[in-house]
């Protein structure tokens, strides 16, 4: 069955206002990351890496079917194709790197920095391992001369002549990484659980202190003084002097303190920290399975059924997979809403100077005009 002009038209509207929607999310993410030093947590800069690649993503599916229309063996086709098939996974490489940091962040008791030192090896594997099949399919054809790239309904991007790839070379590898990402995120969270289970067990108790196991010494001082009648006779000299006294005092070394406040704050404040960047991190798991699933369907009824068109989940997909910028940026806002909203207190006070600015002129002007005519007006006596 054959697409419909309106069908098209449609799928060609929805994918493009989706892009447009994913570009504002990973704008913000890279101009707040820039701008301001409260957004530099570990997890936002690998939501800062990855918005480079939604934003190239977005260059091609903005573009929609102009690259078909151009015609499958064009420039613009080709370089549409090769953005789609390179930077779409990179965003599900970045998600597992998210993973992979919380998985060292568990098990392996990974700092800041040396989470910050993986940094370069994430970027390059990234997007240097999605890159090789992307510039290699420009070069393959078949035994009939059909290049790998051609026209895919909602863009150009592996031709319907090797739809088998689509699945071998493109969303199985993302759905062996959203495995493999969710695998350890469930590890991760079991250890997470129970630590906070632990700890907060641990922090409703007030534990008696600890005996002290060793030998106490003590020291024992004895003053004696004997009180004498004063010599000068006097008013109460006839009073019995007062008797001699005996002071004893016991002194012994100060029991050791013992502090488990500290070791407990800082076990709670890393479990702290580590749930954060889970449940952080999670958050992009989820809007990559909102993102893939419906167009994986997709794509697996069109390998089922190749003669066969399906409009919903072809809209599904030209609406969900355009869609990875906008969901960054959404779960971004999310995790750092108080540094967004400083930001944005800053960003209103630095706009709206000018507009105060012209408003004194203009109020200086229209009291300078008001006195020029004050001046006009008077008569000579």
């Amino acid at each position: 069955m054959a697409w419909t002009t309106l069908q098209l038209e449609i799928l060609q509207t929805t994918s493009r206002v989706s892009s447009v929607f994913s570009l504002l999310g990973a704008g913000f993410i890279i101009i707040t990351f820039c701008a301001s030093a409260s957004f530099h947590k570990p997890i936002n800069r690998l939501a800062f890496f990855a918005a480079f690649g939604n934003i190239l993503t977005n260059v091609a599916t903005i573009t929609s079917r102009k690259g078909i229309e151009h015609g499958t063996q064009s420039a613009l086709c080709k370089i549409q194709a090769v953005f789609i098939q390179w930077f779409m996974p990179a965003d599900a490489l970045f998600c597992l790197a998210m993973a992979l940091n919380v998985y060292l962040t568990v098990f392996k008791k990974y700092t800041t920095k040396r989470l910050r030192d993986l940094e370069l090896t994430y970027i390059l594997t990234c997007y240097g391992l999605p890159a090789i099949p992307a510039v290699i399919f420009l070069f393959i054809k078949n035994d009939e001369g059909i290049y790998i790239y051609g026209s895919a309904t909602l863009w150009c991007w592996i031709s319907n002549e090797w739809q088998f790839l689509r699945i071998a070379a493109f969303y199985g590898p993302v759905w062996i990484i959203l495995g493999v990402t969710i695998i350890i995120y469930i590890l991760a969270g079991r250890v997470i659980f129970r630590l906070r289970g632990s700890l907060r067990n641990f922090a409703g108790k007030s534990p008696a202190e600890p005996p002290v196991k060793g030998t106490w010494s003590t020291q024992s001082h004895s003053i004696s003084r004997t009180m004498s009648p004063d010599l000068t006779p006097g008013p109460t000299a006839s009073i019995n002097p007062p008797p001699s006294y005996t002071v004893t005092i016991e002194s012994g070394p100060k029991p050791p303190a013992v502090n488990n406040r500290r070791p407990r704050n800082t076990a709670v404040e890393a479990n702290t920290a580590a749930w954060a960047y889970c449940r952080c991190a999670m958050l992009f798991f989820l809007a990559l399975l909102i993102t893939w699933l419906p167009s994986s369907v997709n794509r697996i009824y069109g390998l089922i059924y190749p003669n066969a068109t399906h409009f919903g989940l072809n809209f599904t997909a030209a609406l969900v997979l355009p869609c990875q910028g906008f969901w960054n940026g959404l779960i971004y806002i999310v995790t750092t809403l108080p540094a967004c909203k400083e930001f944005c207190r800053n960003l209103w006070k630095h706009l709206r100077r000018p507009f105060h600015m012209i408003i004194r002129w203009r109020r200086a002007r229209r009291s300078m005009s008001s006195k020029a005519s004050s001046m006009t007006s008077l008569q000579p006596v």
